[in-house]
């Protein structure tokens, strides 16, 4: 079962990550594949995907099958932002590491 902080800190992580995001964006400034007004780099989708995926993964004792299918489901989420040429792979995977490394700081508190 779990507790009201696990749950907090949880949702602060995603809260947080959201505001990361968007400064990196304002940083970087790097463009989408295709024309749009807000920038590509890194991804969004791709770090709160990997993040939710990361941080479940790290907090709880899960089988191989259910880490497959988590991994699975985020790899299919991202690859549609490729297909529809919203992201690069770059952009991607970047966001990808920024979610897995900002799940494993804050599931370390």
């Amino acid at each position: 079962m779990y507790s009201d902080r696990d749950v907090l800190k949880f949702f602060g992580g995603l809260i947080s990550l959201q505001f990361i995001i968007k400064i990196c964006k304002q940083l970087i400034k790097e463009d989408r594949p295709i024309k749009s007004n807000t920038y590509g780099m890194p991804s969004s989708r791709s770090a709160f995907m990997f993040f939710i995926v990361s941080y479940l993964i790290l907090t709880n004792k899960l089988k191989n099958t259910t880490i497959f299918i988590l991994l699975g489901g985020a790899l299919i989420s991202i690859y549609a932002k490729f297909y529809m040429e919203e992201h690069s792979i770059k952009q991607l995977f970047f966001g990808a590491c920024i979610g897995v490394g900002y799940a494993y700081l804050i599931s370390m508190i």
